[in-house]
């Protein structure tokens, strides 16, 4: 892939890149919709990601070519008033919200290119801020905190792109580790990291129903899940109890009590999952896997008809631990906890069925955890430590 992002740099702008950037997607094992909610999430960063080839192009502008979209973007780092329409708007915000931070920015000529598929909620989008965010702080001097610069990317898709996400997204592609998955607090931004149980894998099911978050319901339930933490005079469901919730759940109305008792029910079992993953207990993480996917189907409704058949169909088959939909929903991909010397034929059956089941033909990869956003290339010419 790096040759390739090379090679499309020089092909474009004649000349090659001082620098090579990657940035990892992300799948979520456990904890879902509960990175709003302060609570606990369990992802790792996957072998797909956003690639970005950059240059110093001495102007007080950045120029950005998206090989996958075949189209060009451009914006000014002296003037934010006009928002940009499309994909460039999450380049662009980054540096607005850098620049409102104290940060130098420096212009530069860069050329993005992906493996990591748009739309299937694997965080492209994060990804994509996360890069852009390495390749200010390469070209403008500044140290790279991958958490701080999580925090601003997340501020930037709040206040710039309009998406009401947590910080799990940006925190697990600047942060991820090779081979492993990050239990993420999401109050404290402690991260503890984890092997999987041994000899099982990761098997990933792209559905390819495509969805936008935006447009979906996400920012309602968020809004549901402020209402419930309200009711029980909290900032967040996070500091409310499941006795609690027991106790005055008949209070709420039936879809506040419902999104309540996902999040609060969820970050129990995310806390039981990393203690599964130290005893070395497959068949329990899948069964906290399953009562997730169960919990977003009815609870917090954010599934979908092709998730659960992926989904469902996949708990059914031999080898298959457990499986659930990850990331927002309402399209995008479920994922399976296999046996690793079951993997293969896994693989082969849950895609003929689902394609029998939707006519639709699934994009399925095992993955293991990845680096988060690092430097792949460097130019001769440049001696700083990077």
């Amino acid at each position: 892939m790096l040759e390739n992002v090379i090679a499309a740099f020089q092909k474009v702008y004649h000349c090659e890149p001082d620098f090579v950037l990657r940035s990892p997607g992300r799948v979520n094992l456990i904890g879902e919709h509960t990175d709003y909610n302060d609570g606990f999430v369990f992802p790792l960063a996957i072998k797909y990601a956003q690639w970005l080839a950059i240059r110093a192009n001495e102007k007080p502008e950045v120029k950005l070519h998206s090989v996958n979209l075949e189209t060009d973007g451009i914006f000014s780092l002296a003037d934010f008033s006009q928002k940009s329409d499309g994909w460039i708007r999450y380049p662009q915000g980054i540096a607005y919200t850098l620049s409102q931070n104290g940060y130098k920015l420096t212009g530069w000529d860069g050329l993005l290119m992906g493996d990591l598929p748009i739309g299937a909620g694997l965080s492209s989008s994060a990804a994509l801020e996360m890069v852009v965010a390495r390749a200010f702080s390469l070209l403008g001097g500044y140290s790279w905190d991958p958490k701080k610069m999580a925090l601003l990317a997340q501020k930037t898709e709040n206040q710039w792109v309009g998406m009401n996400c947590g910080i799990m997204d940006q925190l697990i592609s600047g942060c991820g580790e090779a081979g492993k998955a990050v239990l993420i607090d999401c109050r404290s931004l402690d991260l503890s990291s984890y092997m999987l149980p041994r000899g099982t894998v990761i098997v990933v099911m792209d559905t390819m129903v495509k969805h936008s978050l935006i447009s979906s319901a996400y920012n309602e339930r968020r809004e549901q899940c402020m209402e419930g933490a309200k009711f029980f005079k909290r900032q967040v469901l996070r500091d409310v109890s499941m006795d609690e919730f027991a106790d005055r759940k008949d209070q709420l109305s039936e879809v506040v009590m419902r999104r309540c008792q996902h999040v609060l029910s969820e970050n129990l079992r995310t806390l039981e999952a990393a203690k599964c993953m130290e005893a070395n207990d497959p068949k329990r993480l899948g069964w906290l896997m399953n009562e997730s996917h169960a919990s977003l189907q009815h609870d917090f409704e954010v599934s979908c008809e092709e998730l659960d058949i992926m989904a469902l169909e996949s708990q059914k088959l031999d080898g298959c631990f457990g499986a659930r939909m990850t990331g927002g929903g309402f399209g995008g991909c479920a994922i399976a906890l296999v046996a690793a010397d079951k993997a293969d034929h896994f693989q082969m059956q849950i895609s003929e069925i689902y394609e029998k089941r939707t006519g639709i033909k699934p994009n399925i990869f095992i993955t293991e955890g990845a680096q988060g956003t690092s430097v792949v290339f460097s130019n001769s010419k440049f001696d700083q430590t990077i």
